[in-house]
């Protein structure tokens, strides 16, 4: 009886494992099968049809649709992405509106007369971020002297008398949109690192 016993235990232990393998038509047994079949709400792609998938669907979803179908049924005409409400302008964590000045001498000159919303607290992560973009153009002193600047003649030197009493907000126009050599930083570099650097490299001209 023991052995018999012993024996429908193995075999039923051979079994289960059996069932875990997976291999060409058969992968084997979906435990957890919302792990492996969420819906993803993907924000720019937008399937309507609950039965869109169903030749691969291998649970019962609640509310009854197939495995391709991913769209919010909590949103006004099952949107996956809300629409931003009229006449709204999106700010960042600050608070702080875009920056709309155009790519432009006008836009250059007046770009004197913007206010750097940092206080000098933001020197230590400037420097931090000025040796991450800047320094291999600029040099480590803001002398234009980085390690690729005998490849790009020209890098301009932030101690000269033509830049000594540039404006924070000259530096911050001029990494968002470039200037002469030196390309736009504007998608690399948010508004507030880019005021930081800004902030530090005003402390480098002094």
């Amino acid at each position: 009886m023991r052995f018999v016993k012993s024996l429908f235990i193995g075999f039923s232990a051979a079994a289960v494992l059996t069932s875990c393998g997976a291999g060409g038509d058969n992968q084997g047994t979906e435990y957890a099968p919302n792990m492996y079949h969420s819906v993803a709400y993907e924000p720019y792609t937008q399937i309507t049809d609950p039965n869109a998938g169903s030749w691969v669907t291998s649970i019962e979803y609640p509310d009854g649709h197939s495995e391709f179908y991913n769209s919010n049924n909590f949103n006004p005409h099952r949107m996956n992405m809300r629409e931003i409400p009229a006449n709204t302008v999106p700010r960042n964590k600050q608070g702080w509106l875009p920056y709309r000045a155009g790519d432009d001498s006008t836009s250059l000159r007046l770009s004197d007369r913007l206010k750097n919303p940092l206080d000098s607290t933001a020197v230590a992560d400037g420097k931090l971020l000025y040796e991450t973009y800047c320094d291999h153009c600029h040099g480590p002193k803001g002398e234009g002297n980085g390690k690729v600047a005998d490849k790009y003649p020209g890098v301009p030197n932030y101690k000269s008398d033509a830049l000594k009493n540039i404006t924070e907000g000259h530096i911050f126009h001029v990494i968002t949109y470039g200037k002469g050599l030196m390309k736009p930083h504007g998608s690399q570099v948010s508004p507030e690192d880019r005021w930081k650097i800004a902030k530090y490299v005003k402390t480098l001209q002094k």
